[in-house]
């Protein structure tokens, strides 16, 4: 009998929770401070997963093997919470993105570490639309200011005046022991140095880069060398600039890409 996917119930949150603990623990090695769970990941997990599956707006499915989420954001449905056996990624990881993208379109997060998950995203017809590079930032005394806590994020402006530049806190499952620089564009090795300098005198421990690969990239994607942790499919003078400033990458997001992109 086939285990077919079917909704997320609230008396599934402890088993949902142990699973995605098992998974984060997987994963940690590849970004130790980027990754490192916080005290009380568990409890905060929880009470969000609960938070996920009461909500009409939001697809949850699970198997017996894993389970997948979906939430709404703009007219995607975000795969960023989903867990599955390694050895069942092929049947039920597919079976729940393909239930997934019935419901609409998608854009699913992957880590670098999970290469079995990029695998079932990839073939689903999903491509690579975003690439987050990440390293972590020397460390400096405490800023002077209060701590970001649950402040919004510090205005680009007051950042060296760059646009697409946030600091903002980790998510609370996480604790990186500061706040996160988020970039969107690199304009040059020394200005994200600056960046960096700039964020980490307010006690920022790790930065994160965005990149979107161009339209000749996403062509190199079918190549038949698949990507692995240490080389996903990214290229191109950011990339270049980003590896020899020490960042790796460590999350891709995929979509899929309109008839023409």
């Amino acid at each position: 009998m086939t285990d077919e996917p079917r909704e997320l119930a609230a008396q599934d949150i402890e088993w949902v929770v142990d699973l995605a603990a098992r998974r984060r623990q997987r994963i940690a090695g590849f970004a130790p401070r980027f990754w490192r769970p916080a005290p009380d990941a568990r409890r905060v997990h929880s009470e969000w997963i609960g938070e996920l599956i009461r909500s009409p707006d939001v697809v949850s499915l699970r198997t017996d093997r894993g389970f997948a989420i979906a939430a709404p954001n703009g007219n995607r449905l975000v795969v960023d919470d989903m867990a599955v056996d390694d050895a069942f990624w092929s049947t039920d990881g597919a079976r729940l993105l393909g239930e997934v993208a019935r419901r609409g379109p998608l854009r699913v997060v992957c880590p670098v570490p999970e290469p079995l998950r990029r695998q079932a995203v990839s073939e689903l017809g999903l491509s690579v639309v975003e690439t987050w590079w990440h390293r972590d930032l020397d460390p400096n005394p405490a800023p002077a200011e209060s701590p970001l806590g649950d402040q919004p994020p510090v205005p680009a402006e007051s950042l060296l005046g760059a646009e697409g530049v946030r600091l903002v806190p980790a998510p609370p499952i996480y604790a990186p022991g500061g706040p996160v620089l988020l970039v969107n564009a690199v304009a040059s090795a020394a200005a994200l140095a600056e960046l960096e300098q700039a964020a980490s005198r307010r006690g920022a421990v790790v930065a994160v880069v965005s990149q979107r690969p161009d339209a000749q990239h996403r062509d190199d994607q079918h190549r038949d060398d698949q990507p692995t942790a240490d080389r996903p499919t990214v290229d191109g003078s950011t990339a270049v600039l980003l590896r020899a400033a020490g960042y790796r990458p460590t999350t891709e997001f995929f979509e899929r890409l309109a008839s023409g992109t």
